[in-house]
């Protein structure tokens, strides 16, 4: 990787782990030209604003999940139970992988910023309609007819377990809520 790429990158990377274990509210550009070990001058001769950073954040995170959850896990030539048990292993895999309960990375930008900065709400969004179409595609697929039984209705459940998860610090509330699921949607 060229120096520049390099550069640029290690900035991204001490933003979103700033952004994910406090916020992109309470991070700012020093503590991410701190913990990407870069001077004023290196962070602005790739970023004009706080907001860039950010959203190359999100937008790495956005493309990350296409290629694992929708592209991989989701994909259409999979079959939905397999599909399914995979989403559950990848979401509690990550927070099991965690050393402290900070929550879901796109979780807590939704919650923080999704009603002070359209940029950011329309990205979010845009990644959780296409993960609730590939889920849908997914619900279909097991002919769910329980109409209570919805992708919105799944990311929902997983996500406010994992909002409890934060205060509950341990993955409990999301296991049990994946175990909830599981049985509703009668892949156990």
């Amino acid at each position: 990787m060229p120096k520049e790429n390099k550069v640029k990158s290690e900035i991204i990377t001490a933003a979103r782990g700033l952004i994910y274990e406090q916020g992109y509210l309470e991070t700012s550009i020093t503590d991410i030209m701190r913990n990407a070990d870069v001077g004023k001058g290196q962070l602005y001769y790739y970023f004009d604003t706080k907001k860039e950073i950010g959203m190359d954040v999100l937008e790495q995170l956005d493309q990350e999940w296409r290629a694992d959850l929708i592209g991989e896990i989701l994909a259409p030539q999979r079959p939905a139970t397999e599909s399914i048990k995979l989403m559950f292993e990848w979401l509690l895999d990550f927070h099991q992988e965690q050393d402290h309960y900070y929550g879901c990375p796109i979780g807590n930008v939704i919650i923080e910023m999704s009603n002070k900065d359209e940029d950011y709400r329309l990205l979010l969004k845009n990644l959780i309609e296409t993960w609730e179409s590939a889920l849908d595609a997914k619900l279909m697929q097991l002919e769910i007819r329980d109409t209570d039984i919805s992708a919105e209705y799944i990311i929902s459940t997983l996500q406010g377990a994992i909002m409890l998860t934060k205060l509950d610090e341990t993955n409990r509330p999301l296991e049990r809520a994946i175990s909830k699921l599981s049985t509703q949607l009668n892949i156990v």
